[in-house]
């Protein structure tokens, strides 16, 4: 019986330690819910300008972002369980241009989703390079209160980390630009990091432009990737030419030379003719005085571009504030040379 005893006792010692090593063995990334195929979630959701994702890095970011079109729809709780595999514990999101935590991100998603219903429309965009994501899409937006919509496009620019089986994370990510939602953002942030936060404005403010010819001494990019195709290196020196032409306030030459006469240029969520846009611009540069101080984007795939970049705006009242701009560009080749006939230009003032 003591023999009986003893071999009953290992058994249950052995379950026990299975049971153990068995709830310990769930990984949340490697959940086929998180790791539907990408060619499965292509059809779901289609992205209108698709462009290739290339190497191992691409195809592990493409496959997080489609999954996580998959997972949105369900509510706050189960979008937190999907951050668990979109981000790590270190991640930094910079939402409308506050600098926030994992935590902080979490707090103001929460705070959003309780006062909005958030709908992911198409995906128009997913742009990759190295470790980089640029993307654009629709949202449709009800107010909870009132049941109102609103429809509007989203883009992002992301970095991420390869976390090897458990896939790729985000490093840090700037989800829309800055406008007058920053505000709101700031009541999430410790007295510490909004005193980091001014830092980081300041930074950009107190940008000298060097006097020099050399464009891409003049804007150098803050998060290079790779541009070494024929088409990648031609898309930098007109975009480099176009910050060079707006500061100089000879955007209107700058876009008779590059854009197409049938261009769609939409800003504002309006889809706009080039002189349409000609005119915008100009009312925009006789209301404030913005220069384009700083390019921290310039991703490109095939023919088309994500670039992301800062402004210092200057109100008729003298008051100044960095403000970023998120745009994206198609280019084609034309018997004058290579143009844009598509831009997507999302900024907040």
């Amino acid at each position: 019986m003591k023999k009986l005893a003893m071999i009953m006792a290992a058994v249950l010692l052995l379950s026990a330690i299975g049971a153990s090593a068995s709830a310990e063995e769930y990984v949340i990334e490697l959940d086929p819910m998180y790791n539907v195929p990408t060619e499965e979630l292509l059809e779901r959701f289609p992205i209108t300008y698709e462009t290739p994702a290339e190497t191992e890095m691409a195809k592990k970011i493409q496959n997080r972002m489609l999954n996580g079109f998959n997972t949105w729809n369900l509510g706050y709780d189960a979008w937190e369980h999907w951050g668990e595999v979109l981000y790590s514990a270190d991640s930094i999101y910079n939402v409308h241009g506050a600098h926030l935590t994992l935590a902080e991100y979490q707090a103001s998603m929460n705070a959003a989703l309780q006062a909005t219903d958030i709908q992911m429309g198409q995906f128009r965009n997913m742009i990759l390079s190295g470790d980089w994501a640029a993307i654009r899409y629709d949202t449709s937006m009800t107010n909870r209160q009132t049941g109102e919509t609103t429809f509007s496009p989203v883009t992002e620019f992301v970095r991420f980390a390869d976390f090897g089986e458990k896939g790729a994370k985000v490093d840090e990510g700037w989800g829309g630009v800055r406008d007058a939602s920053m505000q709101g953002m700031l009541y999430f942030m410790t007295e510490e990091e909004r005193a980091y936060q001014k830092e980081l404005d300041d930074a950009i403010l107190h940008i000298v432009l060097p006097e020099t010819d050399n464009l891409e001494e003049k804007y150098p990019i803050t998060y290079p990737t790779d541009l070494s195709t024929d088409m990648a290196k031609t898309i930098k020196e007109i975009i480099l030419s176009e910050f060079e032409a707006w500061n100089d306030g000879a955007w209107d030459t700058w876009a008779d030379q590059y854009c197409t006469e049938s261009i769609v240029y939409t800003m504002d969520n309006k889809d706009l003719t080039l002189e349409e846009a000609k005119t915008e611009l100009s009312q925009k540069i006789t209301d404030l005085h913005v220069q384009r101080v700083r390019l921290d984007n310039l991703i490109v795939s095939e023919d088309w571009a994500g670039v992301h970049y800062w402004n210092v705006v200057t109100d008729e009242n003298g008051a100044v504030q960095p403000m970023d701009t998120m745009t994206f560009m198609h280019f084609v080749n034309t018997a004058d040379g290579v143009k844009v006939d598509m831009c997507n230009v999302n900024q907040g003032f």
